[in-house]
């Protein structure tokens, strides 16, 4: 199965173990992907010189997986592939965004085993020791110098480890995306989140979507309201506890209609 994708020449990407890194340093200086980032990458890579729209990469990234997003968290995606190859050494941007029609990766691609794209480490040859050499070696005696490169060494990896981890801890203090909604209060119990800035036309879409559907939010829950003409629809989460706890269950409500404040 030939899983491993060699970007450029110069950057190597393993979407089953979520890793990017160069080549020649693989997979030492590998960085590990979040989640959507390796999904949108590997969908950009296999679709290389085509055109993903917004609505394929919702629902090939986040919707399969039960999650709706905006479309801020798409372009912050996005971001955030470009940041990485460029951390792993690609110099090149492979990701282009076409206005009003999506983004197009024009990578020069290459797909294999990793065993494929390994480049084998030189060792040099030491020159024998003739005779002559070694009476002269047993002899005489040798001057001994504090080792300056093993110290070069050791403040680089220490530099290395002190960058990987700064790296890290920005790339996983990415707030989530329903992080970002509004609160606009308790309706019937339930607690309200709105992706609009407007309190009271929030309040008003929940209330008349819970006349209509069968929208319900038990006292003690949370919803998040997804207002957005982009999608033309309407999207609710439900969840009986803050989408960050891990123990949290959630489920989600589509609606294809078009909403009109007025009905």
């Amino acid at each position: 199965m030939k899983n491993v994708f060699l970007i450029n020449e110069t950057i190597l990407f393993e979407p089953e173990h979520r890793r990017l890194g160069p080549r020649k340093e693989y997979p030492q200086r590998a960085l590990t992907l979040h989640g959507p980032v390796n999904e949108c990458l590997l969908q950009l890579l296999e679709h290389n010189e085509q055109v993903l729209t917004q609505r394929y990469l919702f629902s090939a990234v986040w919707e399969k997986q039960g999650a709706v997003v905006t479309t801020n968290a798409l372009y912050q995606t996005i971001a955030s592939i470009r940041k990485a190859l460029k951390t792993a050494g690609l110099e090149e941007d492979i990701i282009k965004t076409l206005p009003k029609e999506g983004f197009k990766c024009i990578a020069r691609i290459r797909t294999g085993e990793l065993a494929d794209f390994s480049e084998p480490q030189k060792i040099a040859e030491e020159p024998l020791p003739d005779a002559t050499s070694s009476k002269i070696a047993e002899t005489a005696p040798v001057a001994r110098k504090m080792p300056l490169r093993p110290l070069f060494y050791s403040l680089a990896g220490l530099l290395f480890i002190i960058s990987c981890g700064v790296f890290y801890w920005t790339w996983k203090s990415e707030p989530p995306a329903l992080a970002k909604y509004h609160p606009v209060g308790q309706l019937n119990g339930c607690e309200v989140f709105s992706s609009w800035y407007d309190r009271d036309k929030s309040q008003r879409a929940f209330q008349t979507l819970s006349r209509r559907y069968p929208l319900q939010c038990q006292p003690g829950e949370r919803a998040y309201i997804t207002l957005s003409h982009a999608q033309r629809g309407v999207t609710v989460i439900i969840c009986d506890n803050d989408p960050q706890d891990s123990q949290a269950r959630c489920h989600s409500i589509y609606y294809r209609q078009i909403y009109h404040e007025d009905e």
